[in-house]
């Protein structure tokens, strides 16, 4: 027997006027919020990185991934004051 599942609605015409998509409004409950908003950033993370690649490779750009820093410098933007970063940062760490 399969649990409830849930998805994420569009708001485009075709979702709110011919899809059956639905939206659903949590309020009271931080800890499942937290769960669907950390869903949502994931997937949007995974989706906006794939297309800023396409868009790059659609562009003749030449995508090379990086690799990993054997230091800890990439935290610095992290923690710069105001920064989208240290928003995203501040936010999920509760901080």
């Amino acid at each position: 027997m399969r649990g409830p599942s849930s998805g994420f609605a569009n708001f485009s015409k075709a979702s709110t006027d011919t899809n059956d998509e639905n939206m659903l409004v949590i309020r009271g409950d931080k800890y499942v919020a937290d769960i669907y908003m950390g869903e949502f950033m994931r997937l949007h993370a995974r989706y906006a990185f794939r297309e800023a690649v396409a868009i790059a490779k659609a562009n003749g750009e030449n995508f090379n991934p990086k690799n990993l820093l054997p230091d800890d410098s990439w935290t610095r933007q992290h923690f710069q004051a105001s920064s989208g970063r240290e928003l995203r940062r501040k936010y999920f760490s509760s901080e």
